[in-house]
């Protein structure tokens, strides 16, 4: 076999790690995200986000081990980088934490679907990825049939929708920037700062509600409330799942480029219709399950043109 072609294969295998790596990222959401929900019925969004950046912390810092050291994991030669992502991490997540104590979590995530959308226009921006005018079309039928799945007609914009989108073009510019990093940083660094971050700023918003009652609203004073051993587990669990979640797309943003990524985003769709029947017991109707069938079509066609273009560049470069 030519060199030639053993280049084409590693590259070929490279991007479908990429994908499967977000695939397997995506799929950890939002079961993390059923169980933060659940647990917010209970606990304040400070308190949640708090103990979700802690539980998740550890299973990482226990991974820097068996990757050459803390040290050798988070040192950085563009601290600048980390910094600017970080801060857009910090908003990010406090929209997303916030949103799931004001909407269900069906409407999160189908607003949340306009990521495609900000991943490739930023991709073009930022990262001078070329994307095609095909991709464009099928990333839009995907996103039609979100709102097919949603039932045309029904009221899906709630309060919260602003603060969703908001929240979903941050997430996209924080994937763009975990890009730019995973060229020169370790894949757990990417993983492992936006939680110290997280603990740092929980840590002054509740000196700022201790010095000073009543200066912050409820949403965001840390108001500590015991919980039963039980709930210690699940917070446990879900710092594991959102652990493995933001190690895989850092992973996966080293391999795959993130217009090629981007519209892998649909694939929550199908986890959280599990998650409602496993969880609530509720089935997807016509609608859910027509929505359902155009997304995984644009999505295929996606993944068709992806590689007819890059077989037609790769004989062009030949």
């Amino acid at each position: 076999m030519s060199s030639e072609a053993n280049a084409d294969r590693r590259l070929h295998n490279r991007a479908l790690l990429g994908v499967g790596l977000m695939i397997v990222g995506l799929a950890l959401y939002p079961l993390s995200d059923a169980f933060v929900k659940h647990l917010m019925g209970t606990y304040s969004v400070c308190q949640t986000t708090l103990l979700r950046a802690i539980t998740r912390l550890v299973p990482l810092l226990i991974a820097t081990l068996f990757q050459g050291g803390l040290f050798k994991v988070l040192y950085s030669a563009k601290p600048f980088n980390h910094v600017t992502r970080l801060t857009v991490n910090l908003v990010y997540t406090f929209c997303f934490m916030l949103s799931f104590s004001l909407a269900s979590l069906t409407t999160i995530y189908v607003f949340s679907y306009s990521s495609p959308f900000f991943m490739i226009v930023l991709g073009a921006l930022m990262l001078k990825e070329k994307v095609t005018r095909e991709r464009w079309i099928a990333v839009g039928i995907g996103l039609m049939g979100v709102l097919i799945a949603m039932r045309p007609g029904s009221n899906i914009f709630e309060s919260a929708a602003l603060l969703v989108l908001f929240g979903t073009f941050l997430g996209a510019l924080n994937k763009i920037l975990m890009r730019r990093l995973a060229a020169s940083e370790h894949s757990l660094a990417i993983a492992i700062y936006p939680n110290f971050v997280m603990i740092l700023a929980m840590g002054i918003l509740a000196c700022i509600s201790m010095a000073a009652p009543g200066s912050l609203s409820p949403q965001f004073t840390l108001v500590w409330k015991p919980m039963p051993w039980s709930h210690w587990g699940l917070f446990a669990i879900v710092g594991v799942l959102t652990a493995g979640a933001q190690y895989a797309i850092a992973q996966s943003l080293r391999f795959a480029q993130a217009s090629i990524l981007a519209p892998i985003d649909y694939s929550t769709f199908f986890w959280v219709v599990a998650l409602d029947f496993a969880w609530w017991n509720k089935s997807p109707d016509t609608y859910t399950l027509l929505g359902a069938a155009v997304i995984v079509g644009s999505n295929l066609y996606i993944l068709y043109r992806t590689r007819k273009e890059d077989a037609v560049r790769k004989a062009a470069a030949a």
